[in-house]
């Protein structure tokens, strides 16, 4: 069954409505900044994420990890437990996978072992900022749509404490990411980025409404 008209509008509301905050920290003058919109902050933490130089990078990282838990009271004390034991040799190593414009995966990435991205869910998030044209984030609250039986990419994930980097996790990541992309195609003439359409699920969860974000996205 497609979407209907009230879903295809609901859902481009949400998209258009999403609110996350669009916050980093500058850690040079010990100071959060809101970026304002997501395309600007995207910008900045990319820029950190690519920098040749690894103090960059640590503080790029530092941000994906820092944005992440926006919400969450515990934001500083994951920050700190990832700046305080990441090595040196870890950021070389992100260095070399992000290196002329390459879009490292899941595992890749989940092989350095960095402190704070054992997970999909903050793995992903690394992606998404790398590339949020065609990648987006896959965590706990979003993995709730595949709560159901059928045959969407999140109905395959495995899901414990946490969504762990596995092979079958990893596929069904890449296939979620495909799920955004052919929502946009189909029922916006590719207006939404990916990770666009997987923030309009999010916001649509974070707001109560997991019941119909599910029935849209096992219908779309």
């Amino acid at each position: 069954m497609p979407l209907t008209a009230q879903q295809i509008n609901d859902l481009k509301a949400s998209i258009q409505g999403y609110a996350f905050p669009a916050v980093y920290f500058d850690f040079h003058n010990n100071i959060q900044v809101n970026a304002g919109n997501m395309p600007a902050l995207e910008a900045v933490i990319l820029g950190m994420l690519l920098s040749p130089q690894a103090q960059q990078t640590e503080y790029g990282l530092a941000n994906v990890i820092y944005w992440g838990n926006a919400n969450a009271g515990y934001q500083m004390y994951r920050v700190n437990q990832f700046r305080n034991r990441v090595t040196n040799a870890q950021l070389e190593e992100f260095q070399g996978l992000v290196g002329n414009g390459n879009i490292p995966t899941l595992q890749d990435i989940a092989r350095i072992g960095m402190p704070q991205f054992s997970g999909i869910s903050f793995v992903s998030k690394i992606i998404m900022f790398l590339d949020p044209t065609h990648y987006c984030v896959l965590d706990l609250l979003l993995s709730r749509l595949g709560g159901v039986q059928g045959g969407k990419a999140l109905h395959n994930l495995v899901v414990n404490t946490q969504v762990r980097v596995t092979v079958n996790n990893s596929n069904a990541y890449y296939n979620w990411c495909q799920e955004c992309q052919d929502i946009s195609n189909q029922y916006y003439a590719g207006r939404y980025r990916v990770v666009d359409v997987e923030r309009g699920f999010f916001n649509l969860i974070q707001n109560g409404q997991l019941e119909y974000a599910q029935q849209i996205y096992n219908a779309a």
